[in-house]
């Protein structure tokens, strides 16, 4: 009996270490993913012909690594001996076999267990009123949670270099040059006070000499955000909402 009890007390205790193991991964995961920086890349490159928009490539990950997750136009697939389409990867035929085995098994489930009828409905509850105190907690949480937001971005490595007046006359060319010089200043000038902004290259190339062919435009830049700042924001503003009565409004 002894034997008995404590093996159960044993195998009761190895189910509480793995439940408190796993939840402290999870915990640990959690906070990770909120004091981690993710980031994206954008990189865009016109085409210097004007037969297409450029390539856009979006790069995403956390920590400073990122991997290409899209590209438009979409690269060439690889073709296979024969100029045939190249056979998926292993991991793509796995997945296939997996999608088909799962949907085979949904419908075996759906032949053996028919659906069930639902309840009837039952009365809806009446919502809160909308009213303009209701307005002004959305109009305040919306702004705090908007300058959390603005203050976790960091945009960085922007590096700009854009022709301007290419195919107009000079005096129309330098006029342009001078134009795209009080926008772009006055702009970032704006933007600066909200979202922080490192440049690596900022540069507008005149195309004052018809002859001369034009560079290619090219923007680039990286953002990267802490999700804790904005977390806590959302938490409070959640919280606030609850605390006046805004939430009854939706539910």
């Amino acid at each position: 009996m002894t034997a008995v009890l404590a093996a159960l007390l044993g195998a009761v205790w190895f189910l509480v270490r793995a439940v408190l193991i796993l939840l402290g991964v999870v915990v640990l995961v959690a906070l990770l993913a909120l004091v981690c920086p993710f980031c994206a890349d954008l990189d865009w490159e016109g085409d210097p012909d004007g037969d297409t928009a450029g390539t856009l490539k979006i790069r995403v990950g956390a920590l400073g690594l990122t991997f290409p997750v899209w590209q438009y136009p979409a690269p060439p697939q690889p073709e296979g001996a024969g100029g045939e389409p190249a056979k998926p990867g292993p991991l793509k035929r796995l997945f296939a076999k997996l999608k088909a085995r799962f949907a085979a098994w949904r419908q075996k489930r759906a032949a053996k267990h028919p659906p069930k009828k639902k309840p009837a409905p039952a009365k809806p509850r009446q919502k809160a009123k909308f009213t303009l105190d209701t307005l002004c907690s959305l109009l305040r949480g919306g702004k705090k949670l908007t300058l959390a937001v603005f203050d976790a971005l960091r945009v960085t490595r922007i590096r700009v270099v854009w022709p301007v007046g290419e195919g107009m006359e000079p005096d129309q060319a330098a006029r342009a040059y001078g134009s795209a010089h009080a926008w772009l200043y006055s702009a970032l000038g704006v933007l600066n006070r909200f979202i922080y902004l490192d440049f690596r290259e900022l540069r507008l190339v005149p195309c004052i000499q018809p002859d001369t062919p034009a560079p290619a435009a090219q923007v680039s830049f990286r953002v990267s955000a802490r999700a804790l700042f904005v977390f806590i924001a959302a938490v409070q503003v959640l919280m606030a909402f609850h605390r006046e009565k805004v939430l009854d409004v939706f539910l």
